[in-house]
């Protein structure tokens, strides 16, 4: 008995002093009930449970709230294009601060993002001029035409090939750029990717697996029109076992909570592969919609964690694209267009942010864009359609910012990705 009493001691000071990071002692406290102030009460079991997240949300809400009652206008919000506008073709026009250098390794990305976002604002907004610039960047990244890395001499990523094919394809074959591009050379290294288990690595020998690999994937191989049987192998299994309780995506088969950027990864994926009835889609659906903070009028892309701009695309296109295919619409677009206008936009700095008190950059002016896009259109499919035919029709319940239809799969205006897979509709080279 003694002995069972010593290891019981013992395993108690290993988790509270190991397992719990500290001692915590137990306090005792003599209350008089008679004494008690009731009207005081709850306040210690608030503060009990509050914490950094829940204390950043109260500031947050705060500015938000105080946006919706100091923005009303008879006319509503509205985009201010040319603001923006100004914002992007600067860093076409300058070398970018030192402060950046930390996304050297993402030059793709960064051009798509700029490209992407006035391609949406208005379809004409990309000059040749840069088209030129944009292509030269990108051939000297990778001169045998693909698999792109992030910069010149880093290693070819999936990531970085992604947002190189996705900005080559809104440079509508300028100078026939597009025959430049290795499909042949890019599929073989898409395949020395795969993994047993269905999913992609990113990156020869040292890259991660997760739902972002695959989407990535697939999305090279839908678009360039390379994809097979052979690259999709296991793809399906791997993609269903990422689905939480919740209803959402993690990145791997059960190992994380469902995340707005996973979840759009995993949607897009089992759009490309025609699959979604494998997956539970009326907890998707649920999971979706409650991502929209109802006072925020934004999406998280978590439970109970901040509203944040770019989320208006991961989860927005998300419920797009099951709203393609007949599912139904799951959330509130005119809530979710008046977060963004209102609140990821300012008067004083263009571009747009993720939320108030952020500043503005290239990720969230593009990813809100997108989403903008999504809000002020209703998306319609045909049931055997690929994704690229996704059909977009003005919702006249909202008002138009005027800007180009969406792709909700791709994140690319639906003209830019029909052409780009019609224009290699002849599947693989030999």
């Amino acid at each position: 008995m003694r002995q069972r009493v010593g290891r019981s001691i013992a395993r108690a000071k290993f988790i509270n002093t190991a397992l719990l990071g500290r001692k915590r002692p137990v306090m005792e406290k003599v209350v008089d009930l008679t004494d008690l102030d009731t009207s005081h009460t709850i306040q210690p079991l608030l503060k009990e449970l509050e914490t950094v997240t829940t204390e950043a949300r109260h500031e947050v809400l705060q500015s938000v709230l105080e946006i919706y009652e100091n923005g009303r206008n008879p006319d509503g919000p509205t985009l201010t294009k040319e603001f923006h506008k100004m914002y992007l073709d600067v860093a076409f026009e300058i070398s970018l601060p030192p402060q950046m250098t930390a996304l050297d390794a993402s030059q793709p990305w960064m051009l798509y993002w700029i490209a992407n976002s006035l391609k949406v604002m208005d379809k004409d907004w990309l000059s040749d001029g840069v088209k030129r610039k944009i292509v030269n960047k990108l051939f000297s990244i990778s001169s045998s035409g693909g698999p792109f890395g992030g910069g010149p001499g880093q290693l070819p990523h999936l990531a970085s090939t992604y947002a190189a094919i996705n900005v080559l394809s809104l440079c509508d074959n300028i100078d026939g750029c597009w025959d430049r591009i290795d499909r042949r050379r890019i599929y073989e290294w898409l395949l020395s990717l795969k993994e047993p288990n269905g999913g992609f690595k990113t990156c020869l020998e040292v890259g991660e697996v997760d739902t972002r690999g695959i989407y990535c994937a697939l999305s090279i191989a839908a678009l360039l029109n390379i994809l097979t049987d052979e690259l999709t192998e296991g793809v399906l299994g791997y993609l269903k076992e990422c689905q939480s309780y919740e209803g959402g995506f993690g990145s791997c088969p059960h190992v994380d909570e469902a995340h707005g950027g996973y979840t759009f990864c995993a949607t897009a994926s089992l759009a490309i592969l025609r699959s979604l009835n494998v997956i539970n889609v009326e907890k998707l659906l649920e999971w979706c919609s409650a991502r929209q903070l109802q006072e925020e009028r934004g999406f998280c892309g978590r439970s109970n964690k901040l509203v944040d701009g770019c989320y208006s695309f991961w989860v927005g296109a998300s419920a797009a694209i099951l709203e393609a295919l007949g599912y139904g619409q799951c959330f509130d677009k005119n809530a979710l267009r008046e977060y963004i206008l209102l609140c990821c936009q300012e008067k004083e700095q263009p571009g747009l942010r993720d939320k108030p008190g952020a500043h503005s950059d290239f990720y969230h002016t593009n990813y809100c864009l997108l989403g903008l896009a999504v809000t002020e259109s209703l998306y319609t499919c045909a049931s055997n359609d690929p994704p690229h035919k996704i059909k977009c029709i003005p919702n006249r319940q909202i008002v138009s910012s005027e800007l180009t239809d969406v792709n909700p799969v791709y994140g690319l205006p639906t003209e830019n990705v029909r052409r780009f897979i019609h224009y290699f509709d002849s599947g693989l080279p030999p």
